[in-house]
């Protein structure tokens, strides 16, 4: 993971790379609906993401090229993280760093000592391993399947 390597706002033109990657089969795998979603049912819900106050919407950008997506809402006084790794960039460190930039982001932003909150299929175990490795803290989840994971926004990593 070399280069230049940053997160930007997710945009209307980004729509068809968001389907490509939600519908890919890992993702899907990962996903708490497991069911691959129709172009119409995306296209309202990204268009909504978009517009959302509520909604932070990222692509992480390796030398310009796009690499993965985070998502942060805001609900219940905690930030609920969503993200995904491109399949070409899976396995490379991509997934600590696109929290760590996204945490930066809301830092940078003003919400340092905010909650972010995240759940985590059982099976999941990379994604397990990421959050343990920034400090976040095991928690109940919502699901019987899964782990959930909590971090005050602005706390050092364990």
């Amino acid at each position: 993971m070399e280069g230049d390597i940053y997160l930007r706002r997710a945009d209307k033109d980004d729509v068809e790379l968001f389907f490509k990657w939600v519908n890919e089969p890992d993702v899907r795998a990962n996903s708490f609906n497991t069911e691959p979603i129709p172009w119409e049912s995306h296209q309202k819900w990204f268009e909504k993401v978009l517009t959302d106050d509520g909604v932070r919407i990222y692509v992480l950008m390796q030398d310009n090229l796009p690499a993965g997506q985070v998502r942060l809402v805001f609900e219940d006084s905690k930030w609920q993280i969503s993200y995904s790794i491109a399949l070409a960039y899976r396995g490379q460190g991509y997934g600590k760093r696109i929290l760590q930039l996204a945490e930066n982001e809301l830092i940078s932003n003003g919400h340092t000592g905010e909650k972010l909150f995240a759940e985590v299929k059982a099976h999941n175990t990379a994604s397990q391993r990421i959050f343990n490795s920034l400090g976040y803290a095991e928690s109940k989840s919502n699901h019987s399947n899964a782990y959930a994971y909590v971090k005050v926004i602005g706390e050092k990593e364990q």
